[in-house]
């Protein structure tokens, strides 16, 4: 018969086998990148989808609109917003690190904003001066199995650029205690039937 001595040190195993598998876990999907053609290094659009105003939309080889690579997209709707959007698996609760490359040619009318799923996360412009391509980041928390990132624009005078979207899962939400109730009733039954199996 497995005495207590014997089943504490199994159950400390078992323990760190769980974190190790968990850790692991997490750093597979911290790793993975979310976004299908983030640097429109496929010389155009696809992967995304358009909506509004489409007109004078594209992907482009010109340095004021690449961060990195050969291609990056420019955004010039007149009179009326556009832009692209793509619907990315998610996991509720955990959170996701976000960032793309901008630059705007400038001038009015011209307004510029991004969405995380129903939010609208800094920044966005107006009439704002011209700039050269700028990183903006966010860490923003999903609340659905599946969130949309949309970027939407309006540049009667000249173009918007984006380059190099990316978005990653960096941390994974709390188990609930239900969830760490099925691991606990778990790892005891797989103990037992160990013990069992030595009596």
């Amino acid at each position: 018969m497995q005495t207590k001595q014997e089943i504490t040190p199994f159950a400390r195993r078992l323990g760190k086998l769980a974190a190790a598998c968990a850790i692991a876990l997490v750093a597979s999907q911290a790793n993975a990148e979310l976004v299908t053609n983030g640097g429109f290094e496929t010389g155009d659009l696809s992967g995304w989808t358009q909506f509004g105003n489409t007109g004078f939309t594209g992907v482009t080889t010109s340095s004021f609109y690449v961060h990195s690579g050969i291609d990056g997209a420019f955004f010039g709707p007149v009179g009326s917003t556009g832009g692209i959007s793509q619907t990315l698996a998610t996991t509720p609760g955990a959170t996701y690190h976000i960032e793309f490359w901008l630059s705007n040619g400038g001038g009015t009318t011209t307004s510029f904003a991004w969405h995380w799923g129903g939010a609208t996360p800094a920044p966005s412009f107006s009439n704002s001066g011209g700039f050269g391509m700028t990183q903006f980041t966010a860490d923003l928390v999903a609340t659905a199995a599946t969130t949309t990132i949309s970027f939407e624009f309006r540049q009667d005078p000249s173009f918007w650029g984006l380059d190099d979207v990316s978005v990653n899962q960096t941390g994974t939400p709390v188990p609930e205690p239900v969830s760490l109730g099925l691991l606990a009733a778990g790892g005891l039954a797989f103990a037992g039937a160990r013990r069992r199996s030595r009596a």
